[in-house]
């Protein structure tokens, strides 16, 4: 990887990058305009995504409508923003860069507030006019965290992760590519019919040529391997696949997976096979950008699994043992295990069949004249509070 070492063009980039966490740092909406337009390309193949559902952005004005959403104050997790740009990974050469960061939003939420907020939800529920275990569980789950979080104290800390391309233009480095996602811990999109919208998976198609038809063709492989599972072609699929180097860099959706190098990487992918489910993401849409011997994708993507009763009831009894064995205060271990049964069971009353919306991005650099991936983010959609909590 010393070829995307470069050093003029990384201090270059943390300079973009310093004046974005300014941006963000100070929350001037009358600032975006012009932020905007001045850094980001107007290039096609321009993909930003938000945490959320629909926030899928793929013009400036849609960005700058993304950005003016973190800043709103109301009613917004979004509050104090740290990038960690300082820790970030980042990687260059003279034409195009891409950094991937760890940050964390803090926020304080009063427990008199939280505890109304979940009152008035919890009513909601209870008082509809057709009554379900379903709703009583999903009423229950809610009561439960809340609890859980105001044990924890009225400071919020929530990890994030950010990753972006940048490309040169005109000798001026903008963004082309970013992504804004949260460490999961449930299943909030999940869906229970087969028969879902198909929206959730379609892309606008973009441009084609032959170097992005051989990138597609990396991709099907990778989406080969996740459809045959085959934990005995895991170390093949690796050589054909994934860059063999310590600068290898592969997110998952939890919060402990953040897998640096080959062998962690090996890790993920044999984990997935085995537990995951089927992993689909979209090959044929995905957007994919070339700039030289550096490429790079974004996609949607669907988890689809069939979780028995059986299976769920292991995994609530496991999940106490984890959290009785860990650490944490008495009280703390009583919380957690209370919201994790109650939120287990809720998804069990849903039914047998999970199906869960997600994103796939990457990096894939040429090497050997071969396209091998530097880097990819598996995540989920996180609408409103995240899930994931660091403790202070």
């Amino acid at each position: 990887m010393e070829a995307y070492k470069n050093i003029n063009s990384i201090n270059e980039v943390k300079e973009v990058l310093h004046n974005f966490q300014e941006l963000y740092t100070h929350k001037d909406i009358s600032q975006i305009e012009g932020f905007v337009n001045d850094t980001f390309s107007l290039n096609d193949g321009l993909t930003v995504l938000g945490s959320g559902m629909n926030q899928w952005c793929f013009n400036v004005d849609d960005i700058k409508e993304l950005i003016k959403s973190h800043f709103d104050p109301k009613d917004n997790y979004w509050r104090e923003i740290d990038f960690k740009f300082e820790k970030a990974k980042i990687f260059a050469n003279e034409d195009v860069a891409w950094v991937v960061s760890i940050g964390n939003i803090r926020n304080t939420l009063f427990e008199e507030s939280q505890i109304e907020s979940t009152i008035s939800r919890v009513k909601d529920i209870l008082m509809k006019e057709n009554k379900s275990k379903e709703n009583a569980l999903d009423a229950t789950r809610k009561i439960a965290r809340t609890l859980r979080e105001i044990d924890k104290g009225e400071n919020y800390v929530w990890p994030f992760r950010f990753t972006c391309v940048l490309i040169k233009e005109n000798d001026t480095w903008k963004f082309h590519q970013m992504q804004f996602s949260f460490d999961s811990e449930s299943w909030r999109y999940r869906l229970t019919d087969k028969n879902y919208d198909r929206s959730i998976f379609e892309i606008p198609k973009g441009n084609s040529s032959e170097e992005i038809k051989e990138i597609r063709k990396v991709l099907q492989v990778f989406q080969d391997g996740y459809t045959k599972r085959d934990l005995n072609y895991v170390d093949e699929y690796m050589k054909e696949v994934f860059l063999d180097d310590e600068d290898l860099v592969v997110i998952g959706t939890d919060a402990e997976e953040l897998c640096l190098g080959i062998d962690a990487t090996r890790g993920i992918i044999k984990s997935d096979w085995e537990y995951w489910g089927d992993f689909k993401f979209n090959v044929e849409e995905a957007i994919i950008s070339v700039n030289g011997d550096v490429a790079y994708f974004t996609t949607k993507a669907i988890l689809s699994r069939s979780i028995s009763n059986e299976t769920i009831l292991k995994w609530i009894s496991n999940q106490a043992k984890y959290t009785f064995e860990s650490q944490v205060a008495s009280k703390q271990k009583l919380m957690e295990v209370l919201f994790d049964t109650i939120d287990f069971l809720y998804e069990s009353e849903r039914g047998e069949i999970f199906i869960t919306p997600m994103r796939f991005s990457g990096v894939l650099v040429k090497n050997a004249r071969r396209w091998l991936i530097q880097h990819v983010q598996y995540s989920d959609y996180a609408e409103s509070m995240p899930e994931v909590r660091i403790e202070s």
